[in-house]
């Protein structure tokens, strides 16, 4: 077996054990390589391994950490609600505030007409302080005006439910694999390409309103959808 790989198998029962708790920054590899009497570069290698197989993360400028589990969502709640339910500290960093308009492909999926404009709306989303996801989301104005007057650090779906009145009913969605570009790792703060989890879907309110569009991107070794798939004859 490669010394590598003995650092690897260790650092895996520490996390495992709790030595290296979820959320918690381990030694740096100078550290390590001097507990273990290796070479920075074997650490190196056997953090690497743990990156990938998603029990450890990198966040640029600060350190290796300790992945969380998976956070898992099943059924309409909010990024906001899901995390509180599993025990995180979620929070936001609104990255980008904008009014816009003539998005043709974006009308023609809500059935509003081509000019009307947008509040386009970016956020970073994070859990215990580690980013999860990258979401941007496309709402006519006229569905929710002066919506940039209020704190969009706070969940989208509670300011729309609470002070728009609108009951959130369902989404449709697609999910597919894709890779981290250099814009999404600037943005969530990633030291190299990453898989991620791309979501793209339409939000719907009571009487089927199509309220919004939603682009997201999300962390797969962090993030887990479940769908049930139902056999109709």
């Amino acid at each position: 077996m490669a010394i590598y790989q003995d650092v690897k198998k260790e650092l895996t029962y520490r996390i495992h054990e709790g030595v290296y708790k979820a959320g918690e920054k381990i030694p740096s590899e100078r550290d390590l390589s001097l507990a273990f009497k290796v070479s920075r570069m074997t650490i190196r290698q056997a953090l690497s391994e743990l990156v990938v197989e998603g029990a450890l993360y990198k966040s640029m400028g600060r350190g290796t950490f300790v992945s969380s589990p998976s956070l898992y969502q099943e059924n309409l709640k909010s990024f906001t609600q899901t995390l509180i339910g599993q025990g995180m500290m979620p929070s936001t960093k609104v990255i980008e505030v904008a009014t816009i308009s003539q998005m043709k492909k974006i009308s023609q999926w809500l059935n509003v007409d081509q000019m009307s404009p947008y509040y386009k709306v970016k956020r970073l989303r994070l859990g215990d302080g580690v980013p999860i996801a990258l979401e941007t989301i496309y709402i006519p104005k006229k569905y929710a005006e002066e919506l940039p007057k209020h704190d969009l650090t706070h969940s989208l779906y509670k300011i729309l439910e609470q002070e728009y009145g609108y009951d959130l009913t369902h989404i449709t969605c697609d999910i597919e694999a894709n890779i981290s570009s250099r814009i999404i790792m600037e943005a969530m703060g990633l030291n190299k390409q990453t898989a991620l989890l791309k979501i793209t879907g339409i939000t719907y309110a009571q009487n089927d309103l199509k309220l919004f569009y939603e682009e997201s991107y999300y962390r797969s070794e962090l993030y887990k959808y479940h769908v049930d798939i139902l056999n109709r004859p």
